[in-house]
């Protein structure tokens, strides 16, 4: 996309739309030019629409551009979305097309062919162990670092919602100023979580068979709207690692 290689149709579709809107807006900002956007950019709801329409706008030429992009959301609730398949044979090399659906049945038409003929592919969520390292990721992507135990307890803060922890990076990026590392420290005082109750408090106190206090963090964890299940995957996480250890130090 950087390269601006574009192809003629882009298929995407799964639960995971924020990954999928990052990936439409980035051929939007280098596949069309902003000053004439309003000439080469429409944007389509499937339940407004039907086949025919799409291919009579994706057949337009482009107006004073060298293309023009066509985003249909929700195309699994296009009516008579059969009628694209010839236009999938032969698409507009002029022409952007990008088809996004949340839950199709790729098993009916036009689907196979679809897939066959277009570019993308499924986004699924990610699962909870995969969230902090795609934290990490993203800060990098930044041009910042974050460590392990700081990208974990903003997981457990904020959840898995990828648009939320997005939005929670850029807000500690700019806290942290010119700071090149986002440290767990930085996560307490800008999310506004106390050192005191942290999931990770939590674990020590569980190692010290310190009852009294591990119940004292859980409740109060949990007054602060914190999730049971994600306290108990947490903790899960941290027997696993201490299994493996434990492990590794017999053999």
């Amino acid at each position: 996309i950087k390269k601006k290689e574009f192809a003629p149709v882009y298929f995407f579709f799964g639960e995971e739309d924020f990954l999928i809107d990052e990936v439409v807006d980035a051929i939007v900002a280098e596949g069309v030019d902003p000053a004439i956007r309003g000439f080469n950019l429409d944007i389509i709801h499937g339940s407004e629409t039907d086949g025919k329409d799409i291919v009579s706008i994706a057949s337009s030429f482009p107006m004073m551009a060298e293309r023009r992009v066509v985003i249909v959301k929700d195309f699994d609730h296009v009516s008579n979305k059969e009628l694209v398949e010839p236009y999938l044979e032969h698409p507009s090399p002029s022409t952007c097309l990008i088809l996004i659906a949340s839950k199709p049945d790729t098993r009916k038409k036009p689907y196979p062919f679809l897939k066959k003929n277009s570019v993308g592919g499924e986004f699924n969520r990610l699962y909870d162990n995969e969230i902090p390292g795609w934290i990490q990721r993203r800060v990098t992507q930044l041009r910042r670092t974050m460590t392990p135990e700081a990208a974990e307890l903003l997981q457990a803060y904020v959840g898995n919602s990828l648009r939320e922890v997005s939005n929670q990076i850029d807000k500690l990026l700019i806290a942290v100023g010119s700071k090149p590392t986002v440290e767990l420290e930085d996560v307490e005082a800008i999310v506004g979580i106390s050192k005191e109750f942290t999931v990770f408090e939590l674990t020590k106190m569980v190692g010290e068979k310190n009852i009294s206090k591990s119940i004292e963090i859980v409740e109060r964890m949990m007054d602060s709207g914190e999730s049971p299940q994600l306290i108990i995957v947490m903790l899960t996480r941290h027997f696993i690692i201490m299994a493996k250890l434990r492990e590794i130090h017999a053999a």
